[in-house]
């Protein structure tokens, strides 16, 4: 959806400061409810995405969880499923939060989701490296939590 020139602005600001511009763009723009939006609009957007992002992602490693048989990888994917846990109850707080009108308290809330994400892509590269299952949902997850704690640090 096409938005107003200050919500452009906006979008075109926060988007500048991710990983990857386009992807960052899109969710916002897709997800936008009218042509112009304020940041609590977009931080709202990127709670959102993340939430929603971070649960299928979850139900995802559940999946491979029951059907590997390689005792490194399953070890790898349990790494990643307690690290999502933890992003999801940061979002699910910071969501509620937000509700609230506590933006400071939703950006405290969600400030240890970057982390816990790493956890999830470094434990891939640590010796043995073993080929992640989880590249791109691991890399839509980090701009999503930057998103969101980009976009709500403009407003707490």
């Amino acid at each position: 959806m096409a938005a107003d020139s200050e919500t452009e602005a906006k979008i075109d600001r926060l988007c500048r400061q991710m990983e990857e511009f386009g992807f960052c763009s899109q969710t916002f723009h897709a997800n936008l409810k009218g042509w112009s939006t304020d940041y609590t609009g977009l931080t709202q957007i990127a709670n959102n995405q993340a939430y929603i992002n971070v649960t299928n992602t979850l139900g995802y490693i559940e999946q491979l969880l029951a059907t590997v048989s390689d005792l490194a990888m399953k070890n790898d994917l349990i790494v990643c499923e307690n690290a999502y846990r933890i992003v999801k109850e940061a979002f699910g707080e910071g969501i509620r939060l937000f509700s609230q009108g506590d933006y400071r308290g939703m950006l405290n809330s969600e400030r240890i989701a970057p982390r816990a994400q790493a956890s999830c892509d470094s434990i891939f590269s640590t010796p043995p490296a073993k080929q992640s299952p989880l590249v791109e949902r691991n890399r839509e997850m980090r701009i999503l939590i930057a998103m969101a704690i980009v976009s709500g640090s403009c407003i707490a």
